[in-house]
């Protein structure tokens, strides 16, 4: 009868024989882990689904008692909370946002705003908003700082112009979905988040 032959790390044919005790069980315990941990995220994306599923199925009927189309579906931000107000469950969309080649030309009609600004500009200001169009070792921008230049209340043509532009630019390549449980004693204590986290236990 053939022994079934241990690998080492180096990719080596082992004799069981040759293979010390404590490594044996060592293997035997991380492989036993590994398993279960790997069931366990198989568990966790079921329960996932079906929690989507579930509270799909409840958007569906909440849109059909409103007259609204049942069949669009919800693409935002959901908070259901029990009646006693004790339970919630929160569903978070993240959208992943990235830019199309426009972003460049926002970048030039910025660099021509500055320009015409050039003796009221402060430097300072420039750099830092010019210095959201870097890109990080990947080549991606950071869409969360070229958004930001939304919020600064100018009103110049060439500014209005650049930020529409910026809009022109977004693309919308995916999103997901974060799904959050919580309770509390009374209506008066804080939430308690029901945490699925190995690291927050």
């Amino acid at each position: 009868m053939s022994v079934e032959m241990w690998t080492n790390k180096q990719g080596e044919k082992v004799h069981p024989d040759m293979v010390p005790f404590e490594e044996k069980l060592k293997t035997e315990l991380v492989e036993k882990l590994v398993g279960r941990a790997v069931k366990g995220v198989s568990l966790l994306s079921s329960f996932k689904e079906s929690i989507v599923a579930q509270i799909d199925g409840y958007m569906e009927m909440m849109r059909e008692t409103y007259n609204l189309d049942p069949m669009k579906g919800t693409k935002g931000n959901i908070t259901l909370q029990s009646y006693d107000g004790l339970k919630k469950v929160q569903v978070q969309v993240s959208k992943h946002i990235d830019f199309d080649e426009k972003l460049t030309l926002a970048k030039e009609k910025l660099d021509e705003y500055f320009t015409l600004k050039t003796e009221k500009a402060d430097p300072e200001i420039k750099t830092l908003i010019t210095k959201v169009f870097d890109v990080d070792s990947k080549g991606n921008v950071n869409a969360k700082q070229i958004l930001s230049l939304k919020s600064y209340k100018i009103t110049h043509p060439m500014w209005l112009e650049a930020m529409g532009i910026i809009d022109d630019a977004i693309e919308i390549v995916g999103s997901k979905s974060y799904i959050r449980f919580y309770t509390r004693e009374s209506v008066d204590a804080p939430w308690q988040n029901v945490s699925l986290d190995f690291a927050a236990l």
